[in-house]
């Protein structure tokens, strides 16, 4: 395993540096902008503290938008240590580190459902050829940490479960994209070990912000500020986001100036999800690539490309399910192929509405598929939970 993570890594270090007009300085430039203003004393959600910093680090004296942090106060905890290197190191540093925790997380997701072997070299060619790996790299997101929170928890949860909450926190990085994971981390307390996950978790989340806090007494404040601040030269609101999701769709077809409407597909997700899984204890194996296929699809805002890199636990769950049966596969594998290649096609954040739900349609022919037997022959169930 730690010979495929670390030969992935060291060709996408060499892509980074062969090739550096295709990872220009993006997003990377909100998570070091906000950490330096952070430690500087500043307001790391203010974009008229960030512009300047963003200015100088980028070399554009004539940039007029800054690109603004939204990610809660707890996740400065992890961008601080960039913000002490300078700037082109800390984001080749950044890049090889999305690398290398995707890489890792694709292991950690095909050992989990080993009862169903996909090869972890077919594996990690599969994930690497599905196009919101190389957006969140080119726009230098950090979705890969969300990644390895939903493979880690899947993989330390049976055996480990305080193990698997801290991974989980990860998620918290981006908590409106993965909310129906999240809720479903609160039903699973109703049992010991999800109660140890999920302690765990909230344990992490107050360490990391408590210190928060104590670098900044007043960083939530001014992060809920941010929240409710309306559009100004510097920096765009939350609200006036064109987001490619059904959410999105969904206000602007009832009533553009209600931004609570964008939640409402998610409410429906999470009652839907309640409903689903009271009282019950959840096959994680089984339910989570359905989980952040549902969260992802219900989420209320963000959903941009580079988001959806979280797709890659549902597409290696479908692929495992066909064993050695890869003739069966074929359609699914092309069917991935297909939406990959026109998202490497994409030009604009706002285009790929479609993105989801198709690869939602290619995942559950796939699912259907694989499960596809004769008549009284019980469809191969996955890897379940039930470990000694």
């Amino acid at each position: 395993m730690l010979f495929r993570v670390a030969a992935v890594t060291l060709l996408g270090g060499l892509l980074i540096r062969t090739i550096p007009e295709w990872f220009p300085p993006r997003d990377f430039v909100e998570y070091y902008s906000a950490a330096e203003v952070f430690a500087d004393g500043g307001d790391p959600y203010e974009g008229a503290q960030l512009l300047p910093v963003q200015r100088r680090i980028t070399g554009n004296a004539e940039l007029e938008k800054s690109v603004s942090l939204w990610t809660p106060p707890y996740t400065l905890v992890l961008y601080a240590p960039f913000a002490m290197l300078p700037f082109e190191s800390a984001r080749f540093a950044w890049l090889l580190l999305q690398t290398l925790l995707v890489s890792l997380s694709v292991e950690l997701i095909v050992q989990r459902y080993s009862d169903n072997p996909l090869s972890p070299w077919l594996a990690q060619f599969l994930c690497w050829g599905f196009c919101p790996l190389f957006w969140n790299l080119h726009f230098g997101q950090n979705t890969a940490f969300l990644l390895l929170g939903l493979a880690g928890f899947l993989h330390f949860r049976p055996t480990r479960p305080t193990l698997a909450g801290c991974f989980a926190t990860l998620t918290a990085i981006k908590p409106h994209l993965l909310a129906v994971f999240g809720l479903l981390l609160l039903l699973d307390a109703w049992n010991r070990e999800g109660r140890r996950a999920l302690f765990a978790g909230v344990a992490v989340l107050s360490l990391t912000s408590l210190i928060a806090v104590i670098v900044q007494p007043e960083v939530f404040q001014w992060f809920v500020d941010a929240l409710r601040r309306p559009t100004t030269p510097e920096t765009v609101r939350l609200a006036d986001w064109q987001v490619p999701l059904l959410s999105y769709q969904l206000r602007h077809a009832v009533d553009p100036d209600r931004f609570w409407l964008q939640f409402v597909p998610l409410g429906i997700a999470c009652l839907g999800s309640i409903a689903w899984f009271w009282k019950r204890n959840i096959d994680w194996p089984a339910s989570l690539p359905w989980v952040v296929v549902l969260s992802c699809l219900a989420a209320p805002y963000g959903g941009w490309i580079f988001d959806l890199t979280v797709l890659v636990l549902p597409i290696i769950a479908t692929s495992s399910r066909y064993s050695t049966r890869y003739r069966k596969a074929l359609p699914t594998l092309l069917g991935f192929a297909l939406v990959s290649w026109f998202g490497f096609r994409i030009g604009g954040l706002a285009e790929p509405i479609w993105f989801t739900p198709a690869v939602a349609a290619v995942l559950a022919y796939g699912w259907y598929q694989s499960c596809a037997k004769p008549l009284n022959s019980p469809c191969r169930t996955m890897h379940t939970e039930n470990l000694p």
